[in-house]
């Protein structure tokens, strides 16, 4: 320990004497390691974390097959997987929909859930007043109760006493029941949920609209929930063959399940590529560390002399490397941060999952650690050890100019040569992704695309009888001050109004 501290002392003289290429290497490793940060978080946060659910390896989504391809289910299904399964300890349906909601405030429009009871239950999400809903609310006239999110809660007021008092959605008076906790359910773009309960002439297997989560229950894997749901769904084809006939079931892990493959091949290789920029920086500052250690030979030389033995050379060397390692390790991971908050930025809206939580923790932090002392090791191994290979008389006779120099020289033609093949990877990565990107924004869409607006008029269940009413609607929503009512503030005169009461 005592050798450790006095050779860094000296490593914190050395450098600072040297300040030019102090600042040169710091930047370097820290330009490198803040590029990794931030990408390693997007993947670890995605791809690699569990997620914030007790114990996330059992969920699962329970899907209809049908000709290989995935998609929803009907009531009917549900209904029967339900009651015949062996091996789940909850499966639960959901659709989601919008809810106008309606209070002291502006009305406004808010997405929102419908799931079958004991769904956040079986799920893992915490609640933070309240509870889930009952079995009982789970059959209609019994479902005018709601679950809000806790960033819903918040924006309403925060009121602690909201549990059994009323709030108006979509007109009619629903009873608020529970608040769930604040975390992995506010990244969510539902804010509140109300129960799914099926009425009569929705219980068919025709119409798929629902998708399903499951719990499995434990010790059981995958691919004997599999089994089971193979002989569950063969058992309702043999009952209903002209609806399910050619109709299984498909179980696959909850986490990334709506993430596309493309995207989380393009995650790997955004870390391949920033994995490769933290190499290019690493061989350039083994170069510069090698070329101020041709510069420093006399200098080993005299304390060759003194009695130094090459085992204290090659450890000051690697002192020296390691400190600006940390330094630079330091600076990158904030570095990261800021690169992290701006791909956030400019990151489109359903790009991730919702569950992926994109910040510094300390399985990231830590990693982060790992990598920079790695490469203050291994890039600081070449110099130290070219250092302690210097011959004393050799150096000090000749000046400090030979010593090694011709291998010194091989060393540094075979860094410069691979630093130059990993940016030349690069680069013709980066050119091959931009072409393929220009010919995709070339492709002729067939219909015009330039001064075109998509938007949605979203409507409560029930509000429009006949077509002819939904065809009017869009004409009555232009201009709602012709209807006599005014839109912003809620007044209900107006046919259009009503959108939000």
């Amino acid at each position: 320990m005592q050798n450790l501290f006095k050779n860094l002392r000296f490593s914190i003289r050395m450098l600072r004497k040297n300040p030019g290429l102090t600042i040169a290497v710091i930047v370097t490793r820290a330009l490198g390691i803040g590029a990794t940060t931030a990408i390693y978080t997007v993947v670890y946060s995605t791809l690699l974390a569990p997620l914030p659910l007790p114990h996330p390896e059992q969920l699962v989504m329970v899907w209809s097959k049908i000709g290989g391809g995935r998609n929803g289910m009907s009531a009917g299904d549900f209904l029967d997987w339900q009651r015949r399964n062996k091996t789940f300890q909850g499966l639960c349906a959901v659709t989601s929909g919008n809810f106008n909601l309606a209070g002291k405030g502006q009305p406004e429009q808010v997405d929102g859930n419908r799931t079958t009871p004991g769904y956040y239950n079986m799920m893992g999400f915490p609640i933070m007043m309240g509870r889930d809903f009952l079995p009982e609310e789970g059959v209609p006239g019994r479902d005018h109760v709601v679950i809000l999110t806790h960033k819903l809660w918040d924006r309403l007021g925060a009121n602690k006493n909201v549990i059994g008092q009323q709030m108006r959605i979509n007109n009619e008076p629903y009873t608020v029941v529970g608040v769930l906790a604040a975390g992995i359910a506010d990244r969510y773009d539902e804010q509140l949920t109300t129960p799914l309960a099926f009425r009569p002439e929705q219980i068919n297997h025709d119409y798929h609209w629902l998708i399903a989560m499951a719990r499995l229950k434990p010790g059981v894997t995958i691919q004997q929930a599999q089994a089971d749901m193979d002989a569950v769904t063969a058992r309702i084809a043999a009952d209903n063959p002209k609806s399910n006939s050619g109709w299984g079931a498909q179980i696959d892990p909850f986490q990334n399940d709506f993430l596309p493959k493309e995207r989380i091949h393009t995650l790997w290789l955004l870390l391949g590529s920033v994995g490769f920029v933290l190499l290019i920086a690493c061989v350039n500052v083994a170069n510069l560390l090698l070329a101020k250690g041709t510069a420093r030979q006399k200098e080993i030389a005299v304390r060759g002399s003194l009695g130094a033995t090459r085992r204290q050379v090659f450890a000051q060397f690697l002192t020296e490397s390691s400190v600006l390692a940390l330094i630079g390790g330091v600076l990158g991971c904030g570095l990261g941060v800021v690169l992290l908050r701006g791909l956030i930025a400019v990151m489109p809206d359903g790009t991730l999952p919702a569950e992926a939580s994109l910040q510094l923790n300390l399985p990231v932090l830590a990693v982060t650690l790992a990598a920079t002392m790695l490469c203050g090791f291994l890039f600081g191994c070449a110099p130290a050890w070219y250092a302690s290979r210097v011959d004393p008389s050799e150096a000090i006779k000749e000046g400090g100019r030979s010593g090694g120099s011709a291998s010194h020289n091989k060393l540094r033609r075979i860094l410069v040569i691979g630093e130059f093949a990993m940016a030349l990877s690069l680069l013709a990565g980066a050119g091959l992704a931009s072409h393929s990107f220009w010919n995709l924004a070339q492709v002729d869409l067939g219909l015009r695309t330039d001064h075109v607006l998509k938007f949605d008029l979203a409507q409560a269940d029930g509000r429009f009888k006949d077509p002819a009413q939904i065809d009017t609607y869009p004409s009555c929503a232009e201009n709602p001050a012709v209807q006599g009512g005014d839109v912003e503030r809620g007044e209900r005169s107006s046919p259009c109004a009503k959108i939000f009461s």
